[in-house]
């Protein structure tokens, strides 16, 4: 019969290959969205055991801790002023040649600037002219 048509070969009822591909990429991210999903999860119900383990490993040490253990702040102060004493102590007036190290610092200071600003000012120079110019083009 020339009229009538087979099941699979009718129009409405067949899938192209777009559709197929479409179909299979749908399915893979929402396969995906369920894997993330599940990760998420699982890390969160990791992290808060953590996290409660480590609060009830506080919780216990800071129970053992007793008042007399901590410091007072009188004998904390008393403390920073016996350093603070013996620091400023030990601090000595300058002599003569502390004076000449640092007039020697910065006379060398000094140089090592002036030279390094010629050095900076011949790399210019180098740059701006054609043959520094041409001479890193020919060989890039």
């Amino acid at each position: 019969m020339p009229g009538l048509r087979r099941f699979y070969e009718s129009d409405s009822v067949a899938l192209g290959m777009l559709e197929v591909f479409f179909g299979a990429t749908v399915g893979v991210v929402i396969v995906a969205v369920c894997v993330i999903w599940w990760r998420l999860e699982r890390n969160s119900m990791v992290m808060k055991h953590q996290l409660e383990s480590s609060l009830q490993t506080f919780e216990h040490l800071s129970s053992n801790i007793q008042e007399s253990e901590l410091p007072s702040l009188e004998d904390i102060r008393e403390e920073l002023a016996d350093l603070i004493q013996e620091t400023i102590g030990s601090m000595r007036t300058p002599q003569i040649a502390d004076h000449i190290g640092a007039a020697l610092s910065q006379w060398a200071q000094v140089k090592l600037h002036k030279e390094m600003q010629s050095i900076q000012n011949t790399a210019n120079m180098l740059q701006e002219s054609p043959l520094g110019g041409m001479d890193r083009e020919s060989t890039s």
